[in-house]
């Protein structure tokens, strides 16, 4: 019988994160075009959630990858 492999979806804690701050970072220009009397707010959370992309683990700019040659940088699998 063959052995399954686990299967990395792309849906561990970072790479959401990432996808969340990118996303924000990607909106920004229009909040601020938009309503420019809050641009510090806007500004203030885009950095917020860059940050938190950040430190969420594994810690680093890098995002989870299965090939990784770095120990903790493998994403989160999901067994089946």
């Amino acid at each position: 019988m063959v052995e399954k492999k686990s299967y990395h979806q792309g849906h561990d804690a970072k790479s959401l994160a990432l996808n969340l701050a990118t996303s924000l970072l990607f909106i920004l220009p229009f909040g601020l075009y938009f309503d420019g009397e809050n641009s510090q707010l806007y500004i203030a959370i885009v950095i917020g959630s860059l940050i938190f992309s950040l430190i969420v683990p594994p810690v680093g700019w890098m995002r989870p990858h299965p090939y990784t040659d770095k120990p903790g940088n493998e994403p989160w699998t999901k067994s089946s």
